[in-house]
């Protein structure tokens, strides 16, 4: 009997160690299943996360190129699509400071179409306004890129030349006023001079200038007598000495 009852001890414990296996092998592929769900999950969880990215990239960009075109339209003139006065006088500022800090040479250069009402009066608005367009490119393609020109108000201009000296900025306005006069223009020979011309002052930054009003003062101050003197000229004007020698066109 005592014989007997050792295989039968073996067996039963044999069997529990099968069932016990077999419930360890069920819950490893329990958690195996656990484990792949889980994988996808995150697998999921991180396209998502990708494509979340990807869209928060695209609206950056999108955000981006909005806030550009609002801060060129918020800076630009309508009309002529150069910079408007607002800029222009806040460029200005910043530039007349930074010019004295580190004493580096400023000129600013004023423009006023000659006799513009007259073509207004004549020809009608919509067509002063096209050659207030066409004015404004022949400026902008006449100086450098880093220079800034704005428009000023009705039918005056302003350029603002960075590092040039009264020689260089007299180049520069030589080139404007002729280039202006040689251009062809839409009924321009009822004109009083028979053309489209302009009149141009400029001045450099001197001692004793205090202020950037000091600069658009004497620039206009320029502008003043060429336009008195017989329009479509250059009169330049800037204080070389403590003495007050001046270099004019």
């Amino acid at each position: 009997m005592a014989q007997e009852a050792i295989p039968r001890t073996v067996g039963t414990a044999i069997q529990r160690l099968e069932r016990e296996l077999l419930e360890k092998e069920r819950t490893i592929e329990e958690w195996k299943r656990r484990w792949e769900e889980k994988n996808q999950e995150v697998e999921s969880y991180t396209r998502e996360l990708v494509a979340l990215k990807d869209l928060y990239k695209e609206r950056a960009r999108e955000l981006r190129l909005v806030m550009e075109k609002l801060e060129e339209v918020s800076i630009t003139d309508d009309l002529t699509q150069i910079f408007n006065h607002r800029y222009l006088m806040s460029r200005l500022h910043y530039e007349f400071e930074r010019a004295k800090r580190y004493r580096v040479s400023l000129s600013f250069i004023m423009l006023d179409i000659d006799h513009f009402k007259v073509y207004n009066d004549n020809n009608g608005h919509l067509a002063g306004d096209e050659v207030l367009r066409e004015v404004a490119g022949l400026i902008q393609g006449a100086i450098r890129e880093t220079d800034i020109v704005g428009r000023y108000g009705g039918e005056e201009f302003a350029i603002i030349l960075l590092h040039a000296d009264l020689t260089q900025m007299a180049e520069v306005a030589e080139r404007i006023r002729r280039t202006i006069e040689e251009a062809a223009f839409p009924n321009e020979r009822s004109q009083p001079m028979g053309k489209i011309t302009v009149s141009m002052g400029g001045c450099c930054l001197s001692p004793g200038m205090e202020i950037a009003e000091d600069l658009i003062r004497s620039a206009d101050e320029a502008l003043y007598r060429a336009k008195n003197n017989g329009r479509n000229q250059v009169t330049i004007e800037g204080k070389l000495s403590e003495e007050g020698t001046y270099f004019r066109i």
